[in-house]
């Protein structure tokens, strides 16, 4: 058995958690409040995913379609006009509107991936922002799903609009 651990503490909407990933990837939760199983299930697997835990994001909302995301910007997010790199608002745009194909499944039923994404980039986002990515199922066929989302800053404005296709694959 692997004895390394890697040790993320996240201060999230719902309270303070302490992750300890390994092979076997061991959680201990502190305090989670109001957090629902949903929740917690899925930042148990998708902080397995190692893009999405370097990126700091944190699972707000994951339910009947829907999906909300949080992200607070650091320096390594930002470009070098203060900005928010337009490729961060990409990858919290697809992790959001994937997200929001996913968490209608069965437990491990389903694979997706993104077939297109059309993000339109309203504003800018500032270097000591909150983000908040969100995605919604718009239509549902039998292995396509599209699904409409943006990204908004911690005053609630919309700084990118996003939609496109997910290919689901059972």
């Amino acid at each position: 058995m692997n004895t390394n651990f890697l040790s993320i503490s996240v201060n999230s909407p719902w309270g303070f958690y302490k992750s300890n990933f390994s092979e076997s990837l061991n959680i201990e939760y502190i305090n989670l409040m109001s957090a629902s199983d949903e929740i917690l299930d899925l930042t148990v697997r998708r902080y397995k995913n190692s893009f999405e835990r370097h990126l700091g994001v944190v699972f707000n909302e994951y339910k009947n379609g829907y999906c909300e995301i949080v992200l607070e910007i650091k320096p390594e997010h930002v470009n070098i006009a203060g900005c928010v790199h337009g490729g961060i608002i990409s990858a919290l745009c697809d992790i959001a509107l994937s997200g929001a194909v996913t968490c209608n499944f069965a437990e491990g039923a389903e694979k997706v991936v993104t077939m297109q994404m059309n993000i339109n980039y309203l504003r800018a986002g500032m270097g000591d922002d909150v983000l908040t990515a969100f995605g919604q199922v718009i239509k549902q066929g039998r292995t396509i799903y599209f699904v409409e989302g943006g990204v908004r800053n911690k005053k609630g404005e919309l700084i990118a609009k996003a939609s496109g296709d997910w290919f689901v694959k059972s």
